[in-house]
């Protein structure tokens, strides 16, 4: 990623060298010549963006059963947040008359994580980590614990981590050729790509006078979103005296593919006699009956609207400020895909059996569960025509 970026950088500051070295500079309170066949033009912009909150409704980490009076929830059951993410936006055109241009974007918000861990000593008077559940033989609410004074300590962390990129590629045609006020239409393609990973580890570890262990286990759902559709858009700009406002509203509708990948396992030394890990499949959510990939294509829309406000430096160089918003109405959130209906049977990390086998209901079973999705925030930018 940081050779890409790099790679950006430099075509970016080669435009723009080129751009001075062609073009005279004109007094910044110019305004911008209609567009004439055969210029190129190019932004970069910084992007600082919000995401709508990543929803985690179950409780993974409690005290007692869930439903029992005063219990409490230490993970899980709260929606996560990785807060401001940077990132970047690039866009270039090109004008084929005065009217018909083309025109491609691409933006990227690197991966950003947010965690949070509860923990318990295991000695006497702490406090015993439950992951509770409902357990599918009975449909009633159960648990295991991760910490059992005075017998074993306990520590979880619930981890998510996501990024987002996008791209489009659209013909432009004007409406209006000169004057202060221009107008385009634009039609396209578009592409989005959002990705999630929501991570439940536990470690149960003996405490003196028990001998040392490793019991260690990983819940993973893996969610990647892939959005491709026509686009259609308006686009609008407005100078005076070397400052412009524009806004855009795009929309696009399409396929959006949908992949959940799951993935659990166990690691501990507790069948070796506390010598060499073994690894078993399954956690205490990801198990054997819902772990590995499962994915679908359904319908989508994704709405985008743009504001901004700049000043015309000179005829070929401008700096711009604005606020985006991109929406799209049906996506998979990772921590929405976490079935709680358990049938202990086939798991190492419950029965404590090497070898267990499922016995009764597949359960937990897989099911997709969509939501819908935005993200928000500031740009600032730096464009040139030459």
């Amino acid at each position: 990623m940081r050779n890409a970026i790099a790679a950006g950088l430099t075509l970016f500051l080669c435009c723009a060298g080129i751009a001075s070295a062609q073009t005279a500079v004109t007094p910044a309170t110019a305004s911008p010549p209609a567009t004439q066949p055969g210029r190129f033009s190019i932004s970069a912009e910084a992007l600082l963006w919000w995401f709508k909150d990543s929803p985690a409704p179950v409780p993974l980490v409690t005290d007692d059963l869930v439903g029992q009076p005063g219990t409490k929830t230490f993970l899980g059951g709260e929606d996560l947040d990785t807060g401001a993410n940077p990132g970047f936006r690039l866009t270039a055109g090109y004008a084929f008359t005065e009217r018909w241009g083309v025109e491609g974007s691409y933006f990227y918000i690197p991966s950003r994580s947010t965690s949070r861990s509860i923990s318990s000593s295991g000695q006497l008077g702490s406090t015993d980590l439950v992951v509770p559940f409902i357990d599918a033989t009975t449909g009633s609410e159960s648990g295991t614990e991760i910490s059992f004074s005075p017998i074993y300590s306990g520590s979880a962390t619930e981890t998510l981590s996501n990024n987002l990129m996008g791209a489009d590629l659209n013909a432009t045609w004007a409406l209006s050729r000169s004057g202060p006020l221009r107008v385009d239409l634009l039609g396209g393609f578009r592409w989005l790509r959002l990705h999630e990973t929501y991570t439940f580890t536990t470690s149960s570890p003996f405490i003196p006078p028990f001998p040392q262990d490793i019991w260690n286990t990983t819940d993973e759902f893996d969610t990647i979103n892939n959005f491709y559709g026509a686009q259609g858009g308006v686009r609008a700009r407005f100078d005076w005296k070397g400052f412009f406002t524009s806004a855009i509203v795009k929309f696009a509708m399409g396929a959006m593919k949908q992949s959940a990948n799951i993935n659990g396992s166990l690691v501990t030394n507790d069948f070796t006699n506390f010598g060499p890990t073994q690894t078993f499949s399954g956690g205490y959510f990801a198990l054997p009956t819902n772990i590995g990939n499962h994915s679908r294509t359904v319908f989508a829309v994704v709405p985008e609207i743009g504001l901004n406000l700049g000043y015309q430096i000179t005829s070929w160089a401008s700096v711009s400020v604005g606020y985006t918003l991109l929406y799209t109405n049906n996506v998979i959130r990772p921590g929405n895909q976490i079935n709680r209906t358990i049938n202990t049977s086939q798991s190492t990390a419950y029965t404590e059996d090497p070898a267990p086998q499922l016995q009764g209901a597949a359960q937990p079973a897989f099911k997709f569960k969509s939501s819908d999705f935005w993200a928000q925030g500031i740009n600032v930018g730096l464009a040139f025509r030459f």
